[in-house]
């Protein structure tokens, strides 16, 4: 069983502060084109839960402005359609750009698709727990995505944590 991907230079047109949305929109794009969901914050799965494709994203910067490297890989069994993924990423960023700059974006890097990466996040209001480097730090309920990507979890003794990407993963219980 190997591994399958691809990896697209892309140059959205919105702040620089807002390309950390970029790896929600690819997925979310990804997702789309295979009527999949996402698990937060941006990895394609099955409604199930199992793991279809995963996102990865990279922003620099170099002497034609600012660019997001977004890296998809799957299970090579899978016999995914490389161009059609492609296609979809491009045409989601493409899509985000537009809608930034009609003035749909402004609060924060997924205002603008924020209510589609609801209708495809698996978990919403479901029991999940805080990983941290592999192991359970928390559990509680999936209570909202906000537009900068951070998760909110309520805990089971009430208190609300918000996590963003790099700090932790969610898993279903």
């Amino acid at each position: 069983m190997g591994v399958a991907g691809t990896s697209l230079t892309l140059r959205p047109r919105v702040p620089m502060g807002f390309v950390t949305g970029a790896p929600h929109v690819c997925a979310l794009a990804v997702a789309r084109s295979l009527e999949a969901r996402v698990a937060w914050p941006h990895e394609v799965v099955s409604a199930g839960g199992e793991p279809l494709v995963g996102v990865e994203a990279r922003a620099g910067y170099d002497d034609e402005g600012v660019f997001v490297r977004c890296t998809l890989s799957w299970d090579a069994e899978k016999n995914l359609d490389v161009a059609e993924l492609e296609r979809s990423v491009s045409e989601g960023v493409d899509a985000w750009e537009s809608a930034y700059a009609a003035g749909r974006g402004a609060a924060g890097p997924l205002a603008s698709v924020l209510g589609d990466y609801f209708d495809v996040l698996l978990g919403m209001g479901e029991e999940v727990e805080v990983l941290r480097g592999g192991r359970a730090v928390g559990r509680g309920t999936l209570a909202g995505v906000d537009v900068w990507g951070r998760a909110t979890v309520r805990l089971t003794d009430g208190r609300e944590l918000e996590l963003a990407p790099e700090q932790a993963r969610l898993r279903l219980v």
